[in-house]
């Protein structure tokens, strides 16, 4: 993939280096989301049945099992930590009468952050592009945002690569992606499981406002069209192909203990990016040492609880242990 390294940073270096504002510079807050040497750190919303979150909790009320074994919690945080969040928005051609509610959405999730918390945008259609590089300026964003035009193909797998790999390769903390498009990728290099694997080891919850069902709707008309001409159906409009792009979508959110949420299913694109906010807002972060020490590169089932009655409990399923040490040399 380093084709797409290449692209990605030579493209857009020199505006990034542009763009990075003075107080941009990486905050320590001492303690990192994801798989540190010798922790594992996790976000966790916590709902009660009736749907409201679950604020005030404490250490004692939470249980962290790895591969069914009990884990001890070593650190705690309930109050809320910075968060780094990358605006992922398709600008392919079929998206292009929904650019005024992609702003208005993306303006409003920025009205419900913090100050400490930053924004970067890539948007990808032929290929992916960085239109804004990490930034709490809302008139900044707005900016970046009136500069979209929609048209071309569909890159997502590309996107997420370069979103992962380069983006948010160095970047620690809280992180997350929120990826707005149909899923329907007609033109990427990168395969579904190649960036699959990359988000989950990534750390960052993906938040997907899926517009598949809308395609669904339009493919369906455009397959009954072209059948009565004796034409060909293409296979991105096939039912088996948009039910692999639905499982592939749910799968990258649950994955990393994001979420799809379907942009029929709200009033607006805004409501999804207000749900997205709220949770952000709304969660602990715990730490633990594993057990398990060994460093083969395995998949290890997390499994968190809350001796709360009616408390149902969200992160990431798991993790990749870290890999086996460099020998001399290598």
């Amino acid at each position: 993939m380093v084709y797409l390294t290449l692209l990605f940073w030579g493209l857009f270096w020199p505006s990034i280096q542009d763009d990075v504002p003075p107080d941009a510079e990486e905050t320590d807050t001492g303690f990192r989301i994801g798989v540190a040497v010798d922790q594992v750190f996790l976000s966790v919303n916590a709902r009660s049945i009736q749907g409201g979150f679950l604020q005030g909790l404490t250490r004692d009320q939470f249980t962290v099992y790895e591969d069914g074994v009990r884990q001890e919690i070593l650190n705690f945080y309930s109050e809320a930590l910075p968060v780094r969040v990358v605006l992922l928005v398709d600008v392919s051609g079929s998206t292009r009468g929904s650019q005024s509610e992609i702003r208005r959405a993306a303006l409003r999730f920025v009205d419900s952050l913090g100050e400490e918390d930053q924004i970067a945008v890539i948007t990808f259609s032929n290929v992916p592009k960085l239109i804004l590089d990490w930034t709490n300026d809302r008139q900044r964003i707005e900016n970046a945002m009136l500069k979209i035009y929609a048209k071309g193909k569909t890159v997502l797998n590309d996107a997420l690569y370069v979103t992962c790999d380069d983006l948010l390769a160095n970047v620690s903390g809280r992180k997350a992606i929120i990826l707005l498009s149909d899923g329907i990728d007609t033109h990427s290099m990168v395969s579904a499981e190649e960036v699959l694997d990359l988000v989950t080891r990534s750390d960052a919850m993906t938040y997907v406002a899926s517009t598949v069902e809308a395609y669904w709707v339009g493919a369906m008309k455009m397959r009954i069209q072209l059948q009565s001409r004796g034409r060909l159906v293409p296979r991105q409009m096939t039912d088996e192909y948009i039910v692999g792009v639905k499982k592939f979508l749910r799968t990258l959110a649950d994955r990393t203990g994001g979420r799809v949420l379907d942009s029929e299913a709200f009033r607006s694109l805004s409501d999804v990016y207000a749900r997205v906010a709220e949770e952000l807002k709304n969660q602990y972060y715990i730490s633990y040492r594993p057990t398990n020490r060994a460093r083969d590169g395995s998949w290890r089932e997390v499994t968190i609880r809350a001796a709360v009655p009616g408390a149902v409990v969200r992160t990431r399923p798991g993790y990749y242990a870290p890999g086996s040490l460099p020998g001399p040399g290598q």
